[in-house]
């Protein structure tokens, strides 16, 4: 689902979509994944042309050129930078936000910084006003959670970017989520559309049917589930996309824009990762340094191992430290830091095959790295020695 957040403050003359996220939902693990572009991402907005401007700007020039087709687009451009199918779209403005907002009677979420906005524009776009947030758990309306998701003006705790900004606006999304699961009575499908339909005027939607909506609600009602295991996971399309690998600044386009660093209009290795993050999500929203080790398997077998797991996980920092014992059996996967990183280890430690999945007893040094890997001699049980000695 491609959802659009556009700016019609009355200041502008233009429509620019300074949110643009794609949310998708795995229907086997239940997990919700959301890509966000920035707004300064830099793209061939306009078919006619071959020079690149900023992606917030395609759905205006699309809508220009032919009106009722600026969202199809605009798809068309998300699809092409991220390689994922887009089968609906939701555009809503500022008015729209607030009022569905509104409507669940406010969203909780959990502020991680405390930030504070003294550039944020007024309503009408004319002139700024001082916000500030403190970190916590809260309750907001919607013009409060707006200010939340559009800020990005704060010189305090890196909230002053449009990637921090990104981050806020799939937090806002998901609070939304988790309101509508825990309101019984918006898993009706009549009450979703009456909801929907209190700010038509403020919102554009694909075509769908009433089996569409049915279908949406039965995954709701899935979510909400006791027994669901359902998570949800982020990812920002900014410098720090895998480990720095995939996204830079292209001073030729804008003065702030970013794109894709093997060059504009080439997303190989962007669809490649994002790929990777759809089917390993919470390996790749933990973002673990994982550093291994021979322990008793051999120097260059335990790097061939090693390179294997950089070449299957690509786009993590995955490091081989070299010899660190030589005569130590099994293998051994564990994170460093207590408590984190318990989803990377279990699913690495399901690719290598890897029962052990806590420090052993025999090493009393520390390892380096998020999570840790050791490779020890191979284990032969005393059963298939007898076997082999008669």
């Amino acid at each position: 689902i491609l959802i659009v957040g556009v700016d019609t403050r009355e200041k502008l003359k233009t429509l620019n979509t300074d949110v643009i996220i794609i949310a998708s939902y795995n229907h086997k693990t239940k997990d919700i994944v959301m890509v966000s572009i920035p707004r300064d991402f830099c793209t061939k907005v306009n078919p006619s042309r071959t020079s690149y401007g900023k992606i917030n700007s395609a759905y205006s020039i699309y809508e220009a050129k032919e009106k009722g087709n600026g969202l199809n687009g605009l798809k068309g451009i998300a699809e092409e930078i991220t390689g994922m199918e887009i089968q609906y779209y939701t555009m809503i403005n500022f008015n729209g936000f607030v009022q569905l907002v509104d409507a669940v009677e406010g969203l909780y979420i959990n502020v991680d910084n405390s930030f504070t906005d003294y550039k944020y524009p007024t309503e009408k776009g004319y002139g700024t006003q001082t916000i500030s947030f403190k970190a916590g758990p809260q309750l907001m309306d919607g013009d409060t959670a707006l200010k939340y998701a559009r800020s990005r003006q704060s010189q305090q705790n890196g909230e002053g970017s449009d990637y921090a900004r990104a981050k806020r606006q799939q937090k806002v999304i998901d609070a939304f989520i988790k309101k509508i699961l825990s309101t019984e009575t918006l898993l009706n499908p009549s009450r979703l559309m009456s909801l929907f339909s209190s700010v038509e005027e403020n919102i554009k939607v694909s075509e769908f049917t009433i089996d569409d909506i049915q279908a949406g609600v039965n995954i709701l009602k899935s979510l909400s589930s006791e027994s669901s295991t359902s998570s949800s996971y982020s990812f920002v399309l900014d410098p720090t996309l895998g480990n720095y690998a995939l996204i830079s600044p292209q001073p030729s386009c804008g003065k702030y824009d970013i794109g894709p660093k093997e060059g504009l209009g080439k997303y190989t290795k962007i669809k490649e990762y994002i790929s990777l993050a759809l089917n390993y999500p919470a390996l790749y929203s933990e973002n673990p340094s994982i550093y291994s080790y021979d322990t008793g398997l051999g120097y260059q077998n335990s790097k061939v191992k090693t390179d294997e797991l950089r070449t299957k996980f690509k786009y993590l920092n995955i490091r081989f430290q070299g010899t660190k014992f030589n005569d130590k059996e099994g293998l051994y996967i564990y994170s460093n830091k207590e408590g984190e990183f318990s989803k990377s280890v279990d699913i690495l430690a399901e690719y290598l095959k890897i029962e052990n999945k806590s420090k052993p007893e025999y090493l009393t040094t520390a390892t380096g790295g998020d999570i840790s890997i050791l490779f020890g001699k191979e284990i032969i049980e005393n059963s298939a020695v007898e076997i082999q000695q008669n």
